[in-house]
């Protein structure tokens, strides 16, 4: 039995608000099974899918490589539009330098074009995780339940 638990990965929110002429595209949210190990993480709670060592060594790599290409399409995105602090590192405003793009003609246009790059890696990195999510899916659904 492997355990696995299910995560969204989404766009994170903060410097887009700050940023009135960049426009974040909507629905960007991507379903991923987290494989946990039990000597590792022994207290995060999942869900038992039948399945060999192997399969889980498999569902890890593809859920590692499809983090990275998502994680790596939003950097490129955040460096574009002049934002310098990783995601998901909570920092004060002012310490992040983002540029002045007041002044640049076509910062909107620029921002959309930034933004659809960024949609079309994420969608990619995502189809090439598609067959294993709908491997995980498909033994979901044929699990019987836990009762307790």
């Amino acid at each position: 039995m492997i355990r696995v638990q299910r995560r969204t990965y989404t766009l994170i929110a903060w410097p887009w608000r700050v940023m009135s002429w960049a426009q974040a595209p909507e629905g960007l949210e991507f379903t991923l099974y987290d494989v946990l190990d039990d000597v590792v993480q022994p207290v995060v709670r999942g869900v038992e899918v039948p399945g060999s060592p192997q399969d889980a060594a498999r569902w890890k790599v593809a859920h590692d490589a499809c983090q990275d290409l998502l994680r790596h399409a939003e950097d490129v995105v955040r460096h574009a539009h002049g934002v310098r602090c990783k995601p998901g590192f909570m920092v004060d405003h002012r310490t992040v330098r983002l540029r002045r793009y007041g002044l640049m003609p076509g910062r909107k246009a620029r921002s959309r074009r930034l933004f659809a790059e960024c949609e079309t890696r994420m969608r990619a990195a995502e189809e090439a995780y598609r067959p294993i999510l709908d491997e995980i899916e498909s033994r979901l659904a044929r699990t019987p339940a836990d009762p307790a």
